[in-house]
């Protein structure tokens, strides 16, 4: 198991993580921080597209970010250059992996969550037609709520 950290037991370090999480993912979470700081949102879209995500790809996920931030869906990127993941953050990896495998991924409309998990799916196909590779995972409560099949239509 990673060490976590004492004073945030959610963030876990890079350098414990090790071999489970790959320089794409680093790279794909370094971009999304990026992105998430004014100052270095050009830098982060350019990360972006150097994993292989075109110019639709990177509008998805700067309109995802907003969304992160809800009280409905509290993932937390931590800020640009932090030697930590949070646990929301992978969430998001594993979030986007699952969403990606999916035939069909629409969320409910009467969801309250429906607006973020439509990004979600927006992002996942972005993800699913680059080269990036993203590792299966287990997921936390908030990870969990957020494909909650309850809040997704299915095809029959």
């Amino acid at each position: 198991m990673a060490s976590r950290s004492p004073v945030f037991p959610t963030r876990v370090s890079y350098r414990a993580f090790g071999r489970q999480f790959s320089r794409g993912e680093q790279a794909l979470l370094a971009a999304l921080r990026q992105l998430g700081d004014p100052a270095l949102q050009a830098e982060g879209v350019l990360q972006l597209a150097a994993l292989g995500l075109d110019a639709e790809g990177c509008d998805a996920f700067r309109e995802l970010l907003p969304l992160l931030a809800t009280p409905h869906a509290p993932i937390e990127l931590l800020p640009a250059g932090s030697p930590f993941i949070s646990a929301s953050e992978l969430d998001l990896l594993v979030c986007l992996l699952r969403i990606a495998q999916w035939r069909h991924a629409r969320p409910r409309e009467d969801d309250v969550l429906a607006p973020l998990r439509r990004q979600l799916a927006s992002c996942a196909a972005a993800v699913h037609a680059t080269p990036l590779t993203l590792r299966q995972r287990s997921l936390s409560p908030v990870g969990l709520r957020l494909l909650d099949p309850a809040g997704w239509l299915r095809q029959r």
